[in-house]
This record gives C-alpha cells, sequence and structure tokens, in this order.
C-alpha cells in the first residue's frame, strides 16, 4: 500500500509539472467554455439590416411599413431608390430588401393579389434563410390583419448573386484559411525545438547566418502552403464541383501573404519560449479564439455586438473575408483592399516584434 501511494503521489506531481497536460486538461476546456458562452449564450437578440423601398405610399403599404417596423429582429431603413438598395445589399450593409410595388393598396382593396418582392443574397447563408422565413410568417400575419384573409399579398424571393451557390463553396475557403493558420502558427514549433536541443547554438559556429536560417524555413513554409492550397482546391473541384471565380493571381497571392503573416505570428508567440511543452499552450492560445470567432465557420452575424471588436482584431477574419471574395464571390465583410491591408499590417508589425524579442538560445 506504501508503495502505491508513493507511485500515485509521483505521477501527481509528473502531471503537475507537465504545463502542457495541465493546460489541455483544465485551462483548455474553461477557455472553450468561456468563449463559446459569451458568443451564444448571451442574451442579446439578433437583429437584421431590411432596405424597405416604398413605390406604392399607400395607406397599405404604410400599414406594412409600420407592422415590419414593429418586428424585433428587424432594422427597417425606408428608401426610395431600389438600386441604391441593392447596392448595399451586394455589400453586405443590408440583410435583404423589400420592394413593395405601385398600385399595392389598389390591389388590395380590390381583393386581387399584390406581389411584395424580398432580395436576398444567398452567400449571407444564415441570415438569408432566418430572413426569408421570418418574412414569410410577417406577410401572412399582415394578410389577416389587412383583410381577415391570407392571399391578397405574396411574398416572391429574388436573388441578387450572379452564381448559384451552395454551403460547400463557402466552407472550402474557410478550410483554406484555417490551415494556413495551422501552418503558420504551428510551424513556428521546429524553431523552438531547434533552440531547445541547442541546434541554434551550433549553427552559430558555423558560416550559416541567423537571417538564411529563418528565409529557409520561411521559404519552405510558403512551397507547403502553395502545394496545400493546390491541393484543397483540386480536390473541392473534382469531388464538390467547387470553381475559383476569381483571379488565380490574386488567390495565390493571398495564401503567401496569409502564410507570412501567421509565421510572423507564430515566431513572435513563441520568441520567449524555452521548451516545445511551453511553446504549445502558447500556440493554442493564439489559434483556439481565432479559428471560432473569425467567421471562417460560425457566420459573424450571429456573434454579440460587444465581441465585434475582437473578432474584426483578428487576421483569421480578414483572410477568410478575402478568400471567400476571390474564391466564390461573396458578399464582404470588409472591402478586399481592407483584408489585404490588415494582414499586411500584421505581418509587418510582428516580424518587428519577433525580431525584438526571440531568443537564439
Amino acid at each position: 500500500m506504501k508503495s502505491f501511494g508513493k507511485l500515485l503521489l509521483a505521477d501527481l506531481r509528473q502531471f503537475y509539472r507537465d504545463r502542457t497536460a495541465l493546460f489541455f486538461t483544465f485551462l483548455f476546456p474553461l477557455l472553450f467554455m468561456l468563449i463559446f458562452g459569451a458568443a451564444f449564450g448571451g442574451s442579446q437578440n439578433v437583429s437584421y439590416d431590411i432596405g424597405l423601398v416604398d413605390n406604392d405610399n399607400s395607406p397599405v403599404s404604410g400599414q406594412i411599413d409600420n407592422i415590419l417596423n414593429q418586428v424585433p429582429i428587424l432594422k427597417i431603413t425606408q428608401s426610395g431608390n431600389l438600386d441604391q438598395e441593392l447596392a448595399d445589399l451586394k455589400n453586405g450593409k443590408l440583410g435583404a430588401v423589400i420592394s413593395i410595388p405601385a398600385g399595392t393598396g389598389a390591389a388590395v382593396a380590390a381583393k386581387q393579389t399584390s406581389k411584395v418582392t424580398v432580395y436576398y443574397d444567398p452567400s449571407q447563408t444564415t441570415s438569408s434563410s432566418v430572413i426569408l422565413s421570418s418574412l414569410n410568417q410577417i406577410i401572412d400575419g399582415i394578410n389577416q390583419q389587412l383583410t381577415g384573409q391570407p392571399a391578397f399579398l405574396q411574398l416572391t424571393q429574388e436573388s441578387v448573386a450572379t452564381h448559384n451557390l451552395r454551403y460547400i463553396d463557402y466552407l472550402v475557403p474557410g478550410i483554406l484559411a484555417m490551415s494556413i493558420l495551422f501552418l503558420g502558427l504551428f510551424g513556428s514549433l521546429a524553431l523552438v525545438e531547434r533552440r531547445e536541443k541547442k541546434i541554434l547554438k551550433r549553427f552559430g559556429a558555423t558560416p550559416i547566418s541567423r537571417s538564411r536560417l529563418l528565409m529557409s524555413q520561411v521559404i519552405y513554409r510558403l512551397v507547403l502552403a502553395v502545394v496545400q492550397a493546390l491541393i484543397i482546391i483540386a480536390i473541392a473541384s473534382l469531388i464538390f464541383k467547387v470553381s475559383v471565380l476569381g483571379n488565380w493571381l490574386e488567390l495565390f497571392g493571398l495564401v503567401l501573404l496569409g502564410t507570412m503573416a501567421f509565421i510572423s505570428i507564430g515566431y513572435f508567440a513563441v520568441s520567449r519560449a524555452r521548451t516545445v511543452e511551453g511553446a504549445m499552450p502558447i500556440i493554442q492560445l493564439v489559434q483556439f479564439p481565432m479559428l471560432f470567432l473569425s467567421g471562417i465557420f460560425f457566420p459573424v452575424e450571429l456573434m454579440p455586438a460587444f465581441m465585434r471588436p475582437i473578432i474584426n482584431a483578428m487576421p483569421l477574419t480578414y483572410l477568410g473575408d478575402a478568400f471567400r471574395q476571390i474564391m466564390v464571390d461573396a458578399t464582404p465583410l470588409h472591402p478586399l483592399g481592407l483584408d489585404v491591408l490588415v494582414l499586411v499590417a500584421w505581418l509587418v508589425v510582428c516580424v518587428g516584434l519577433a525580431i525584438r524579442l526571440f531568443r537564439w538560445e
């Protein structure tokens, strides 16, 4: 029994000294719960910006406007310019546009059917389905209030997308962004391992400069990133028939920029770590929030407003958004130029910090 107690105590001490085991056993589940609890467990209601174009200006259209403004999940902005509203929809500023045609009031008074058109963007996969479902129910309710009968107002749906896109078309750019995240961040562990085993110290006694050593590592990761991107795109094309709609040069330029940005973030994150065991939790801490809060898998519009500044600060948010714009012509979260500028800023800042703080021995 005494030997059993000593073995148990030895195991507990070994576990206590293993920082990686401590992190993934206790802190990682708590971090997981806190992040998702903050993102999806609050009482805040999701709302959608809806453009309304009233071409009728009758008491009936006014009543429709009043009812729509009373729906908590809809924020109605009224305008008489359909072209401008559709442009805002394509740019991601609106979730949908409702157009009330001229003669709606007269048609309802004559007990004739009048079609109310809702324009939507299918690339906003989650929000468009919620909005369309809600509007169908609202129109049915308006019919009952206006006439007591359910058929005088009819909701028709028109997509503003030029391509018939599926969910897999939006998932593939997110997977590509995720693969670059992993390649860039976890690639820094190789350098930490060399430092831990005194290999970097031995390189100091050779004619090979540190800058040349780092450059070989960066080029190696860039080659892997291009090969990885080609494999992902090829499999997506062959199996799921996903097509790249944008410019291939822009796409691979973005692959290289994103890889360099995340390599620099990885080197900065582990710049002071002495061992691989010590560096691993740091990489996980950097990688985990970006993986689930950047919008590559979960729609950004579902996140509470207080988390938007955090989301907008994450480089993966901009990389995933840029990939979707180039690959599937999706509705942008940000202009493509801003996506590129933010990634360049992360690259420059993290390279500077890594050079200043990195330990070679």
